[in-house]
């Protein structure tokens, strides 16, 4: 009975060994993408997609420059078009010796025209190919698509893990949004939600008369059109009500003199979205809670000082506010498009009256009154609660 259980779990871990290896390819044969860019054509209802192909020597070691390799090319950008994504990049093939593999791309970027002309065709491919990785990142280009996946990066031979890295670090301020490609597609598809994706462009630097890529804040989309885009502040605007908000500085005038600036780190932020429904009308209610401490005092405040610490919370708290209503403005009221998860909210507590309010939420939104809560505390002055001035 030993004898045979033996045999017939060595025919299991043999066929298990064959059934893995039988798909295999061998990474000479591939053409391994990195990230991808994907522009409106010149030519009519065409699409222009740009993919960052990683050279082979790349695989076999780090992705930073180094002083023998920094004048090297770690990707090449092969560019294609074609009336549909597959379409363009079965043609991709005309220009490369090895097949396009998609399952290692990072990162996907969409040029903003298109991205106004609306993403649903592309999702659609994205969604359904299997070898199109779910967990890529999810960018819109101010501009053109193809200029950030052909730009060079200063630290990486590879620019879609710069981009990749940049992403993942944008906790250190809170003024980006991390969205990957099945977050974006869930929140398109869920009633009372719209989508936002991270915004890139190329900016230019005039002291190394170069253009570098930036994180610039937040595309903001009404179903899957782009409707426009959320500078850096009103970004965190936006994190500080889905409670995204993880680090960064605010800077705040001091009490003692209004030419100068408190900066506070933040070291915990939370919120809370609180819908009501009285007589009919809608009331959102976001409470904030954030806990900081001071980083840098460039005038002379007393920090032993009660008053001056109340004061001092009161002027953060007012600068958060101020970033809520300032994305609120143009989100709720300017393009009446639920970036916040209000009508989630409202599903959640009033499933019964939501199924009225749903078909014309986008319509309602504009309407409902929003009211900011915000609590803002200090815990330390660091390690001094003195300034020096140099006296």
């Amino acid at each position: 009975m030993k004898r045979v259980v033996s045999v017939l779990l060595l025919i299991a871990i043999m066929s298990t060994a064959l059934a893995g290896c039988w798909s295999r390819r061998e990474l000479d044969t591939l053409a391994i993408v990195s990230a991808m860019g994907i522009d409106k054509s010149e030519e009519e209802g065409k699409y222009s997609i740009a993919y960052q192909i990683i050279q082979p020597n790349e695989l076999k070691g780090s992705s930073s420059p180094d002083s023998s390799s920094a004048s090297s090319k770690g990707v090449w950008v092969l560019t294609s078009t074609g009336y549909t994504l597959m379409d363009a990049a079965r043609k991709a093939t005309m220009q490369s010796d090895r097949r396009l593999f998609f399952p290692q791309n990072k990162v996907i970027v969409i040029g903003e025209e298109l991205a106004r002309q609306g993403i649903g065709p592309l999702l659609d491919f994205l969604n359904r190919d299997p070898e199109h990785r779910r967990l890529s990142w999810l960018l819109v280009a101010k501009g053109k698509a193809h200029d950030i996946i052909s730009a060079k990066h200063e630290q990486e031979n590879i620019p879609a893990q710069a981009i990749d890295n940049m992403i993942k670090s944008s906790t250190a301020t809170s003024m980006a949004v991390k969205v990957n490609l099945n977050e974006f597609i869930k929140n398109l598809s869920t009633p009372g939600s719209d989508p936002v994706a991270c915004r890139i462009e190329m900016i230019q630097d005039n002291e190394a008369k170069t253009h570098k890529m930036r994180l610039t804040g937040a595309s903001v989309f009404k179903k899957d059109k782009l409707v426009g885009f959320l500078d850096q502040n009103e970004t965190r605007g936006l994190n500080w009500i889905l409670g995204k908000v993880v680090s960064g500085v605010i800077l705040v005038k001091s009490p003692m003199d209004e030419n100068k600036d408190v900066a506070i780190e933040i070291i915990r932020a939370s919120s809370k979205i609180i819908p009501e429904i009285l007589d009919d009308e809608i009331k959102i209610t976001v409470e904030i809670e954030e806990e900081g401490n001071v980083a840098e005092d460039l005038s002379d405040i007393d920090f032993t000082s009660s008053e001056m610490l109340y004061e001092l919370e009161k002027r953060k708290a007012q600068v958060i506010k101020n970033e809520i209503q300032a994305v609120l403005e143009k989100a709720q009221r300017e393009w009446s498009v639920d970036i916040f998860g209000f009508g989630k909210a409202v599903r959640k507590k009033y499933p019964k009256k939501w199924k009225t309010l749903q078909t014309k939420w986008q319509d309602l939104l504009p309407e409902v009154d929003v009211e900011i809560k915000v609590k803002a505390k200090i815990r330390t002055s660091g390690l001094s609660t003195v300034s020096i001035t140099g006296r």
